[in-house]
């Protein structure tokens, strides 16, 4: 046995102080940078297609070398790891004796070709009513030998008659006589009625003890619910055709991914990653499995997906939206709860409203879907004329989204009809315009109450809403290209923002504090004041500037006099600016004792201008790559008045 010793201490962690330690701060830099220098891009080539956070991972999809296929990267201490997507086996031709289920724990069924080739259940998959003929995909593990087109596939069921009192997937049944156990994972019944005690069928069973003994009783909790029928069951019944030989799943290069975690089971083992992407068949990871998800449509390549009332719902071009059987979306069957809805365009998204009513967006329309089901749902068209451009939908108190006439929502447009005044953006509206065919993709940022939309050419627009007003519409720009993007929660419940970029890089939003590395510029301009006299010349002789800051730094203050100098002859010369030196004043220990707590801390910094002018507006800015973001809560200024402007 050895040790390796990755590091040494002496004595106990000392707290060092950056006011009296020059080489903290630069200490602390090149550690970041240290770290930055093992972040590695998205193996691959080309844009980040998809960007998601499922069980505390973070998952990536991006076209391999070559861009034959695409690939599934989960983010490790070590990089990205590719993930697996296993081995699948397409059937069809399945029979009445019953349906194979994975289950969650024990034991898996194994699934056996005519031929000897043999595998382990790990998922299923399927479109159609199996006793009728069902068609779809098999995940399988521990796979020996190879599975040949159209041959018959079998697994061990437990046939049974004279059924009394119903068996239901779950149970735990025990042979009377031969003590033999099981656990059910799904009855087929073949004729008969439980109250008539004449029920006949197969129990597809896992975690098997042995061989039960013929017309044995079946019993569950001591209970007799039916009797054995043959010997040595279980016994390999036929259950589905193979439709080709097995083989590795892949996913399909390019495309926009979209992605919604459910839980459709009711447990924790139930939460599910699911996602579309509009170039191959919808998909379900777990953690373990990733499987396919065969809906029957012709061109199975869904746009959009959304989880709703226990069922998953795609959309597919010219209006088609199909939905899962319910509380089984593996299972697309009418006999079960699938079904079709058609709202006539192409869907541009969907978001779930208050007392669970779906809206459906297209571009030029929304919809509501009420009920609960199949059976009562009703589609009903909400407003004509107020759609959505495809990925800008966000819920949050409300339902946001990109119209053609400007950032919106459902509130808005419910009370306001379609109209100019629904638009939260009207004050900007050319910008908006020029720029509403350009969107890549929106997120939601719930602890700034803010809507984000990312257009093509690194900017974009926050926008930030409190109890259903807009508070203000700010523009950015960034340093890299969003191609998309995932407002989530981490496993500790933190929202969490990711970015998918087309260098490959998936970066983390909000975090740190510059652009991966590079500084980031800012500024921001007021409005012109004229002090409540318009038109009076003043002397402007000095700024207070009232900020929040746990960090040093410099900022760059322009006093801007008359509009920018329209006035003609200009009443000032061309202004001068000024740098302001900011002092950290974060709270620590003490503010926290001190009987004053609650109160924000808030420094002063005084700069001494000189400037004639009617008006003033300030544009203050900062550039830098370490410095945190400071918080200006305002400004006041000294001046004198002159005479009347002539």
């Amino acid at each position: 046995m050895g040790v390796l010793a990755t590091s040494l201490s002496y004595g106990p962690p000392v707290l060092r102080d950056a006011t009296v330690d020059a080489s903290l701060v630069s200490e602390l830099q090149a550690a970041q940078e240290d770290q930055r220098d093992i972040i590695s891009v998205v193996p691959g080539e080309g844009d980040v297609l998809g960007v998601w956070v499922y069980s505390g991972d973070v998952y990536a999809f991006r076209n391999k070398s070559g861009s034959v296929t695409a690939g599934m990267y989960k983010s490790t201490a070590t990089g990205w790891d590719e993930v697996d997507l296993g081995t699948a086996l397409d059937f069809d031709g399945t029979t009445t004796a019953g349906e194979p289920i994975p289950g969650d724990v024990g034991t898996p069924t194994t699934i056996v070709g005519a031929g000897g080739a043999q595998g382990d259940l790990a998922g299923i998959a399927y479109h159609g009513l199996w006793e009728t003929g069902g068609a779809g995909t098999m995940v399988l593990t521990n796979v020996t030998g190879t599975f040949v087109d159209n041959e018959n596939l079998t697994m061990p069921l437990l046939a049974f008659d004279t059924g009394s009192i119903e068996i239901s997937e779950g149970d735990t049944i025990t042979g009377a006589s031969s003590g033999k156990t099981a656990i059910v994972t799904s009855v087929r019944v073949s004729s008969g009625d439980w109250p008539d005690d004449d029920v006949t069928g197969y129990l597809s069973v896992k975690d098997n003890s042995g061989t039960w003994t013929n017309s044995e009783a079946i019993q569950i909790n001591g209970v007799q619910h039916a009797l054995v029928n043959g010997a040595s069951e279980p016994t390999a019944v036929t259950i589905a055709k193979a439709d080709g030989t097995q083989y590795e799943q892949t996913l399909n290069p390019g495309g926009l991914y979209e992605f919604v975690t459910y839980n459709f089971r009711g447990e924790t083992a139930g939460i599910t990653m699911y996602g579309v992407n509009t170039v191959d068949k919808g998909f379900s990871w777990d953690g373990t499995v990733f499987i396919k998800q065969p809906t029957g449509m012709s061109v199975d390549t869904p746009e959009h997906i959304a989880a709703h009332q226990l069922h998953l719902f795609y959309s597919y071009p010219n209006g088609s939206i199909q939905h899962s059987s319910i509380a089984y979306p593996n299972q697309w069957s009418v006999i079960t709860g699938a079904a079709e809805l058609n709202v006539g365009d192409n869907v541009s998204g969907f978001s779930t409203e208050v007392n669970n009513v779906m809206s459906i967006f297209t571009r030029n329309n929304a919809y509501m879907l009420y009920g609960t089901s199949s059976a009562d749902w009703d589609l009903r068209q909400f407003h004509a004329g107020a759609g959505a451009i495809a990925y800008t939908l966000q819920k949050m108190d409300q339902t946001f989204f990109l119209d053609d006439r400007g950032l919106t929502s459902l509130f808005t447009v419910q009370y306001f009809g379609d109209f100019q005044s629904a638009v939260a953006s009207d004050k900007i509206d050319p910008y908006i315009q020029s720029q509403k065919e350009n969107s890549v993709g929106s997120i939601k940022v719930r602890g700034k109450n803010q809507y984000r939309i990312f257009f093509n050419d690194k900017t974009g627009l926050a926008m930030t809403f409190i109890n259903k007003k807009n508070q203000g519409i700010m523009p950015f720009t960034m340093s890299d290209q969003v191609t998309c993007l995932a407002s989530v929660e981490d496993a500790n419940g933190f929202e969490v923002l990711y970015g998918g970029f087309d260098d490959g890089y998936v970066r983390r939003l909000d975090s740190g504090n510059n652009f991966d590395g590079s500084e980031v510029a800012s500024f921001i301009r007021t409005a012109y004041y004229h002090y409540d006299s318009p038109g009076k010349r003043k002397r402007f002789r000095e700024l207070n500037i009232e900020m929040n800051a746990d960090t040093s730094t410099t900022l760059t203050v322009t006093p801007d006099y008359d509009f920018g100098g329209t006035f003609t002859p200009p009443s000032s010369p061309v202004s001068s600016s000024y740098e302001v030196t900011v002092t950290a004043d974060a709270w620590n220990q003490d503010d926290i004792s001190n009987s004053s707590t609650g109160v924000t801390v808030v420094a002063s910094e005084r700069v001494k201008i000189n400037g004639i002018g009617t008006n003033m507006g300030l544009i203050i800015a900062n550039s830098s790559t370490y410095d945190k973001p400071i918080t200006l809560q305002g400004a006041y200024v000294d001046y004198s008045s002159r005479g009347i402007r002539r």
